[in-house]
Formats: C-alpha cells, sequence, structure tokens
C-alpha cells in the first residue's frame, strides 16, 4: 500500500512539477525548434520509477546487511530509495536526456545519496527547479533533482536514484 502510495506521489508531482515554468532547460528551445521533436524518438524511451525500503537483513553469514526491499510500510525517519529506470528501445543512441524527479513531499533527500549510470550529470534544486545547482553540498531543503545523460546507448537500459527519509 505505501510502496502504491509513494509511486502515486512521485507520478503526481512529476504531473505537478511538468507544467510549471522553469529556467532551465525548457526554455532553451523555441516552439519552432519543440515542433521538429520526432515523436517517435521519445516513445522508444522507457521509463520506470520504483521505491525499495532500507532494511537490515542477516546476511549469509549471520552478520546484518543493508538491503533494499520493497515498501510494506514505512514510520517516520526510516529511509526509502527512488530507483528510475530509463530503457531506450530503439536501435540508435538518444542524446541529450533529463529525467526530471522531483522528491517526494513528506520525505527529506539525503545528502550525497543520488546517483546514476554512464557519466551523467546531476542536478539539484530548493525550488523546484526552477534554478539548478550542479553542488550536492547541503541536501538541505532540496525538493527536486535533475540527471542529465548525453548519450543513451541503443538497447540500454541506465538507472539513477537517491534516498529520502520519511518525515
Amino acid at each position: 500500500m505505501i510502496k502504491k502510495l509513494l509511486t502515486v506521489t512521485l507520478l503526481v508531482s512529476l504531473l505537478l512539477h511538468a507544467d510549471m515554468p522553469t529556467v532551465n532547460y525548457d526554455n532553451q528551445f523555441d516552439n519552432e525548434e519543440m515542433s521538429q521533436i520526432d515523436e517517435t524518438m521519445l516513445s522508444s524511451l522507457k521509463l520506470e520509477s520504483l521505491v525499495f525500503q532500507e532494511k537490515l537483513v542477516d546476511g549469509a553469514d549471520g552478520k546484518k546487511i543493508k538491503k533494499n526491499v520493497p515498501v510494506k510500510q514505512v514510520k517516520a525517519g526510516e529511509k526509502v530509495v527512488y530507483i528510475n529506470r530509463i530503457l531506450n528501445t530503439n536501435s540508435e543512441s538518444k542524446r541529450n536526456i533529463v529525467v526530471k524527479n522531483p522528491i517526494p513531499y513528506g520525505t527529506e533527500y539525503v545528502v550525497d545519496s543520488a546517483v546514476c549510470d554512464h557519466g551523467c550529470v546531476i542536478s539539484y534544486s530548493v525550488d523546484g527547479g526552477e534554478t539548478l545547482s550542479n553542488t550536492d553540498t547541503s541536501g538541505e531543503g532540496y525538493n527536486y533533482i535533475e540527471f542529465h545523460f548525453k548519450q543513451i546507448p541503443a538497447n540500454k537500459e541506465l538507472r539513477m536514484g537517491f534516498r529520502a527519509i520519511i518525515q
């Protein structure tokens, strides 16, 4: 139930932020350039968002190890892990792809926890993406992350994600 709620929260946040005007990459293109984007290019990219809970479990040697398990129920102070997977199903590489990821309401971003495959650049924001910084210095107040990929190779899946604490 919580997994569905967190997934719905992430999707709703994505929809809410999609309509917000931004001063970053979205405004670098005029309408004419945007009309020339081939819709089939975008349809070959599949994005999936997953939510896990960090748990301590017994390892094979009896020692406790951290493991990401599907979210069942979380309490204030517990960590969750948000993982996005993007798959390029086309036979050609895709260039200059940006995955916009609001940090769900009711969670707090964990400093230095954002990671991504294939050398992407990660940007952080405290104002919903209006202004971005490529430095994860404090983590305090971050409510939005962007993952910038120069290229997603043909038929390749890349992952990105971050940790947050339930408030």
